[in-house]
């Protein structure tokens, strides 16, 4: 079970992952949300609930989240604009990201450590105003373990699971230059698909109520089990999740706060196993 909970913490991700991506509402790294987060609590099956995250607010922008397991610190990152758009979030550890953008949409992102070098670079591709393609460059000489903890808890973190972050990481440690692409299909506004190599996640039965982080920034969101929102205005129902013939299929129970989630439990089953696990949030 343990095992099993260590490999969902972080396919999981992808299903709130419904962001900033395909609204036409906002610039693309704009998060101005009618509700805003205040804590997020988590709590599996049979544990006590602990805080998970803790946001902090500017006004209108979100300024920091803080990030917790257990009761213990275990990160943070902070914001920085150029009007109400994202331009940087630099962690507490000194790596940083910067977004570049064409318009309304994203261009890149790139990754660098604490000494300024670009180590990682993402390049949008699009159908229309949504993601359909997402590529990523790798340009660092040696493995950086730094990197790729910031990298699960940011965005690639929100979009690979761990087999698909341990492609990312053997590329990285051996010195490769090859590239990873990232292939996205949608259903109106709501993300379908999510495709990686020999790896795929789809989704269905979404709800007709707001997904709270709609039209967030794509990194940063270290908790891999709260945060499954990046490409969708809804909130998905159910995931399945296939590598040859490894598969986990979940379900999402939701209750609500006014048109926005309250709490989301995920019940999850893989071969005779299964997995539960609710996130709790509390707004501002």
């Amino acid at each position: 079970m343990k095992k099993l909970s260590v490999v969902l913490s972080t396919i999981l991700v992808i299903v709130i992952v419904s962001v900033s991506f395909t609204s036409c509402e906002d610039p693309a790294g704009v998060y101005n949300p009618k509700k805003k987060i205040a804590k997020l609590y988590q709590k599996e099956l049979g544990e006590a609930e602990y805080l998970s995250q803790e946001w902090a607010w500017d006004g209108d922008k979100l300024a920091s989240i803080t990030f917790y397991y257990e009761g213990e610190f275990e990160g943070m990152d902070e914001y920085t604009y150029d009007g109400d758009r994202v331009v940087k979030v630099r962690d507490n550890y000194g790596y940083y990201a910067e977004f570049s953008y064409l318009d309304k949409q994203f261009d890149k992102i790139k990754f660098y450590d604490p000494n300024r070098e670009l180590m990682v670079e993402y390049v949008f591709q699009y159908d229309g105003k949504k993601i359909s393609k997402i590529t990523l460059h790798f340009y660092d000489d040696e493995m950086d373990k730094n990197l790729i903890s910031m990298m699960n808890r940011g965005f690639i973190g929100q979009l690979l699971s761990k087999e698909g972050m341990e492609i990312v990481a053997k590329k990285m440690s051996n010195h490769s230059k090859e590239s990873v692409v990232m292939n996205l299909s949608y259903e109106g506004d709501n993300l379908a698909s999510i495709k990686v190599e020999d790896e795929s996640i789809t989704f269905s039965n979404y709800d007709t109520h707001t997904n709270v982080l709609y039209n967030f920034c794509p990194f940063s969101t270290y908790d891999n089990n709260t945060i499954y929102y990046i490409f969708s205005k809804n909130n998905p129902g159910k995931s399945s999740y296939d590598i040859g013939a490894f598969t986990i299929t979940t379900s999402y129970i939701y209750t609500y706060n006014g048109d926005y989630p309250a709490t989301i439990q995920s019940n999850t089953v893989y071969g005779d196993e299964s997995y539960a696990s609710t996130t709790r949030i509390e707004y501002k």
